[in-house]
């Protein structure tokens, strides 16, 4: 890419960024407990209030309201109001997201064009408005859904990079805005992964550095949820909630009846508008990397079935990630060692 096609590429990624946030609020709508006004005023309910970081940075940003309508009122539709900042950090997250998705398939070993990057935006307009909200599906939206993709592919290009000052500050943010950041570390945990020596004590010396990574990680977010639940533990609900049953929800599917997550639930066999299909089509294009990667989809495929109502297609968070980036990969051509990203 030359140094004027970068500004134009940027523009493009945030006018469908723009384009993807008016959809997707126009399309959906909170959900009660966990609605961002509650969240923002730290009143919603336990499993919610932990997902922070959005509403306060929105919240520290609400001074700038009266500029903004001053500013740019005569090009929106409708009043620029507090929701208007949360789509405004929507759009940059997003923006953000489609930028490292080139960078990430470089550092799982392939090399790629920009625009393959903008593949992200099908399985997400289609999960996060096709199906859940327009076409059908129960139209939910919470303000930390986006960031936590972003957070997700940021934090495994900077651990894979190596980039530490960097990683850290932006694990610990990834922590206030969801607990999925977890999966940041599993990621390179499996990413990064020596099992070359056959003895089990040779693999820990050969991964030390990796582990002593992954024991930070893992003590920073259990912290962070400990202090955070203790901070709201007053707020009402739980912290874990017990999941809709999702045999009931495949049981609709197969008898074709209404369900209260989607009027026609064999629409949920559309998840990520098919785009899963094309790794396993492609399998044998995918390295190491690539395919450690779709593993740990298996995994955040089996934790979703213990703690989220899978029949929502919003709660298909990272793994949204893993199937475009394996997607991408598996119809790229692979690293050289001449090549540079």
């Amino acid at each position: 890419m030359t140094f004027f096609q970068r500004p134009c590429f940027l523009i493009v990624c945030a006018v469908l960024s723009l384009v993807f946030t008016y959809y997707y609020f126009l399309y959906t709508h909170d959900y009660p407990p966990g609605s961002y006004e509650r969240i923002a005023k730290f009143e919603a309910d336990k499993v919610f209030q932990t997902r922070l970081l959005v509403t306060t940075v929105a919240n520290l940003l609400e001074p700038t309201v009266p500029l903004l309508r001053w500013s740019f009122q005569w090009a929106v539709p409708y009043p620029i109001n507090y929701e208007v900042i949360l789509q405004l950090i929507n759009a940059a997250f997003l923006t953000i997201l489609i930028l490292l998705i080139r960078p990430l398939a470089g550092v799982l070993g392939y090399v790629t064009k920009p625009v393959t990057s903008l593949l992200i935006l099908v399985p997400l307009s289609w999960n996060y408005i096709g199906i859940n909200g327009f076409f059908d599906g129960a139209g939910l939206y919470y303000p930390y859904d986006i960031p936590s993709l972003t957070f997700f592919t940021a934090g495994i290009i900077l651990f894979l990079k190596k980039k530490w000052y960097w990683f850290y500050p932006v694990f610990i943010l990834a922590c206030l805005n969801r607990e999925s950041a977890c999966f940041i570390t599993l990621g390179v945990f499996l990413l990064t992964l020596q099992i070359g020596e056959s003895k089990f004590i040779d693999i820990l010396k050969s991964n030390r550095r990796m582990i002593s990574h992954v024991f930070a990680q893992a003590g920073i977010w259990f912290a962070l949820r400990l202090i955070l639940s203790y901070i709201f533990r007053n707020n009402p609900g739980e912290f874990f909630e017990k999941p809709h049953s999702m045999i009931d929800f495949i049981a609709q599917i197969w008898n074709g009846e209404a369900h209260w997550a989607m009027q026609n639930p064999r629409l949920f066999l559309t998840l990520f508008a098919g785009i899963w299909l094309v790794p396993l089509l492609y399998w044998k294009k995918l390295n190491q990397s690539a395919k450690r990667l779709w593993g740990l989809g298996l995994i955040y495929l089996l934790a979703l079935v213990f703690r989220s109502n899978m029949m929502e297609t919003r709660v298909y968070n990272e793994l949204n990630i893993i199937v475009t980036i394996c997607a991408i990969c598996s119809i790229s051509p692979k690293l050289s060692s001449t090549n540079t990203a």
